[in-house]
């Protein structure tokens, strides 16, 4: 697509904020518009970024014709589809980066429905808007033949992080489903424990977790098991967590009417700390022997800066002179990886094998 203008919806957020300071600083050219329901943080954070401010609200969303064929980007949960539904009908461009498994499939399905997009939507709500998956497809790319992937999580309690975040998090008991010898096994969030080992952030306990990448890599990669488990860097937190989920207890505070005390004990955020996730990529090389790569990847800036990063890579993708002509897709099989952790590693983030 030719398009300079970006839509940012909810580019007022804890990691819209972010997208638009970088687009601002990588790509001054675009016309970015910052649109979120309150109009006042909208234009505040434009003010700061050049940008141009709007107010709109997900449930409702509108685009006035000025912005005909503008980039739609959703950085906020488009839970009713409301905001794809714009783009679809209007023929918009559109990148959303929010959606657990679930709400995934939920697009996808919206998206069938309308029948053939007029223009490119891309779907980049694995790990960090991808990032964690393209990783693991850069890994892989030292295995001839893919058997399992491994992604294990450390999430920093001092992280920045924004109610979208902590509505992911909100389903950690879930039951959900993940790729095992080339079937679907059914799992139980926040079970199955195991100590991995994060490097210098030392060894942690993590549980599994329902996250995207469990059921598109393995077929990007064509892996037989792909795993992804999560634990905080604080042990005790993740086994109160684990202790409360194991017995019911959690189930129990999902009900509607605990919603404030439940969040209370998910959104706390700080001032910001490192996001980590170590990935292991096993299989056999092209003799068939067994074989593996296992890489750690840290941000310094957090788990909202990797995740606007992985963003920011799909946006300027879309915009370039190689982007995807009018269709789905998946984020994170659409970029290449080797480039992809190339431009991760100029914006600070560390990606070493181990």
């Amino acid at each position: 697509m030719t398009s300079s203008s970006v839509v940012l919806v909810g580019g007022s957020g804890v990691v819209g904020a972010q997208v638009a300071s970088l687009l601002a600083r990588r790509r001054p050219d675009l016309k970015l518009v910052i649109a979120g329901r309150r109009l006042d943080a909208a234009q505040a954070a434009a003010q700061r970024y050049g940008a141009e401010a709007m107010a709109m609200d997900v449930n409702a969303p509108a685009l006035p014709d000025a912005h005909k064929g503008a980039l739609i980007v959703g950085l906020v949960n488009d839970a009713h589809d409301r905001l794809l539904r714009l783009a679809l009908a209007q023929g918009h461009a559109y990148l959303d980066v929010t959606r657990w498994t679930e709400r995934l499939k939920q697009a996808l399905l919206t998206t069938a429905a309308y029948g053939p997009p007029r223009a490119p939507v891309v779907l980049s709500s694995a790990w960090m808007a991808g990032a964690a998956s393209l990783a693991a497809r850069d890994a892989a790319r030292a295995v001839a033949e893919v058997e399992r992937v491994g992604i294990d999580i450390l999430f920093a309690m001092a992280d920045q992080a924004g109610p979208n975040s902590t509505a992911y998090m909100d389903r950690l008991s879930e039951p959900f489903h993940t790729m095992e010898g080339g079937k679907w096994v059914k799992r139980g969030g926040f079970l199955d424990g195991r100590v991995a080992d994060f490097g210098a952030a030392g060894r942690h306990r993590v549980y599994r977790f329902d996250t995207p990448d469990q059921a598109n890599l393995p077929a990007i990669v064509g892996a037989a098991q792909v795993d992804a488990r999560i634990g905080f860097d604080d042990g005790k937190a993740t086994a109160l967590l684990h202790v409360l989920v194991r017995s019911g207890v959690w189930r129990l505070l999902s009900r509607p009417m605990f919603n404030s005390a439940r969040q209370a004990l998910l959104y706390n955020p700080g001032p910001g700390a490192a996001h980590r996730i170590r990935i292991a990529v096993e299989g056999k090389d092209a003799a068939g022997r067994p074989c593996g790569k296992t890489v750690q990847l840290a941000d310094p800036l957090g788990q909202a800066h990797l995740t606007a990063l992985g963003a920011v890579l799909q946006i300027e993708h879309l915009l370039g002179a190689d982007a995807p002509p009018a269709g789905v897709y998946l984020g994170e099989a659409l970029l290449d990886p080797e480039h992809a952790c190339r431009q991760l590693r100029e914006e600070g983030v560390e990606i070493s094998a181990v």
